[in-house]
């Protein structure tokens, strides 16, 4: 073998060999920072390299829970607060979301739709079960489930540097439960605590976020910042901030925020979908980021049958204060969540 050979042959082979090395001590060093073993690593690396399934689809729904679990003197439950549908269309990066009122009557469960999640917890397989209904009732297949609790919102908004919304119309909630109340109920606090927001631009972090997406007794009505139709309105502002954020690369500044946010996703958020489903995802979104666009529709809400998709009705339902369907088969309602995603 000629000299010059041997020498490109040696070359070729130590730059393999330091690449091996190289691929190898970078993959320990990053499955430590997420506690991940390497084999993990390697195999999610694998996987992301194959052909992507998401490339096939035009398009993916989720259901996004918000759950403030509560078992304290003022309240004992695990319902949802917070329903969205969120459907990601992959062709033009387009996420429509639709927020579902938590006291939406469903025929299917005979019972409010909040309580999808709490009996999802009696069966084998929650996710399935969550999917099924909300399936059934929106006329849409769920490829995925999130849930978010009030802590995780805190820590998440924390973890991000906070987010600035814009609110049209500020609001006084004079009964918003006290934190220190619910703590410890023989401390002496106050039951409720005055909540207030001004309009204008309102930076929301771990100490405000909280109330600004929960808060639903600011008035009689949406216009004065009361009910659940206007906390709706809030939480929607506070997803438009965030993908604004992820827009303008802002929302994960440093390799450390990355580090966080990831281990934030992997062990505090309870959810149906893995890292390399999340990754193949992005991975078709993120190359056009800066043309990603949300689009909230609202669900109209009537006095009658007549004049809305759902309606309040003049009687209580089985003594509860409910929205329910223009027709008991919620073809319009479903025929809505269609036409909301062409």
């Amino acid at each position: 073998m000629p000299k010059s050979v041997k020498i490109v042959f040696f070359s070729v082979l130590c730059l393999f060999g330091l690449s091996f090395v190289g691929f190898n001590f970078g993959v320990n060093f990053i499955g430590k920072k997420i506690n991940k073993p390497a084999e993990y690593l390697k195999n999610f690396i694998n996987q992301v390299s194959q052909e992507n399934p998401y490339k096939q689809k035009d398009k993916v729904n989720f259901i996004i829970l918000g759950l403030d679990e509560r078992n304290d003197s003022l309240e004992k439950t695990e319902t949802t607060d917070t329903i969205i549908f969120a459907s990601l269309n992959l062709k033009n990066n387009k996420t429509t979301i639709i927020s579902i009122p938590r006291d939406l009557w469903f025929y299917d469960i005979n019972d409010k739709v909040n309580q999808i999640y709490p009996q999802s917890l009696t069966q084998s397989d929650k996710f399935s079960y969550i999917k099924d209904k909300f399936a059934k009732l929106t006329g849409q297949q769920i490829d995925h489930v999130v849930v978010l609790t009030t802590n995780n919102l805190i820590k998440f908004v924390n973890l991000t540097g906070g987010i600035d919304v814009v609110l049209e119309t500020g609001f006084v909630d004079k009964q918003y439960p006290n934190p220190d109340y619910i703590k410890d109920p023989k401390s002496g606090a106050s039951i409720y605590k005055t909540v207030e927001f001004k309009s204008g631009n309102i930076h929301l972090d771990a100490s405000n976020i909280t109330e600004f997406v929960r808060s639903r007794k600011g008035g009689e009505t949406v216009a004065q910042g009361g009910t659940d139709l206007a906390r709706i309105q809030r939480q929607q502002l506070v997803i438009d901030a965030l993908i604004q954020k992820i827009k303008q690369g802002k929302l994960i500044t440093s390799a450390n925020q990355l580090v966080d946010a990831y281990n934030f996703w992997d062990q505090d958020l309870s959810k149906d979908i893995t890292d390399i489903q999340a990754t193949q995802i992005g991975l078709i979104i993120l190359p056009n980021i800066s043309n990603f666009s949300l689009e909230k529709k609202e669900i109209t809400v009537g006095v009658t049958a007549k004049d809305g998709l759902i309606y309040h009705p003049t009687t209580f339902i089985n003594k509860q204060w409910t929205f329910i369907p223009a027709d008991k088969d919620y073809k319009s309602f479903q025929q809505f969540f269609s036409d909301s995603l062409l």
